[in-house]
């Protein structure tokens, strides 16, 4: 993959030329080319790529903010760890069923969930007893 050099223009002319003003630092995904809108005064952005933002400046607003975090409208935090955690069951017991012979071929693609240890905790316990006895196939 070829080295990009990025150049981005610190300041922008406007008004003809009669006024210089800062130049947004924001980049197209796709072209890769800098944004051509003047930044907000004090801000390294336009107002279209998050210059007039400003956040959440109190407590209260701050933990509404972290309450809100979803990728979108039709997940929260409380739905992911589910999922997360019954990914983590089916991690473990295709490692049972593995160690015990009873599946064969290829495992599943991807790293194994965090959370196996807080799944089926005896089972969990079950593998790893079985990795270090080596059981000869049947």
């Amino acid at each position: 993959m070829s080295k990009v050099e990025l150049s981005l223009l610190p300041t922008l002319l406007t008004l003809g030329g009669r006024v210089e003003c800062a130049r947004c630092q924001a980049l197209s995904k796709r072209t890769r080319r800098q944004c051509s809108a003047p930044a907000v005064r004090g801000k390294r952005c336009c107002r279209f790529h998050g210059g007039r933002s400003t956040g959440a400046k109190t407590p209260e607003g701050r933990q509404r903010c972290a309450a809100a975090k979803t990728i979108h409208g039709r997940e929260n935090t409380a739905m992911r760890q589910e999922r997360s955690l019954a990914s983590a069951r089916l991690a473990v017991l295709e490692s049972v069923g593995f160690e015990i012979g009873l599946l064969t071929g290829t495992r599943t693609r991807g790293r194994k969930p965090e959370k196996m240890d807080q799944a089926f905790p005896e089972l969990s316990a079950m593998v790893r007893r079985l990795r270090f006895i080596k059981m000869p196939p049947a």
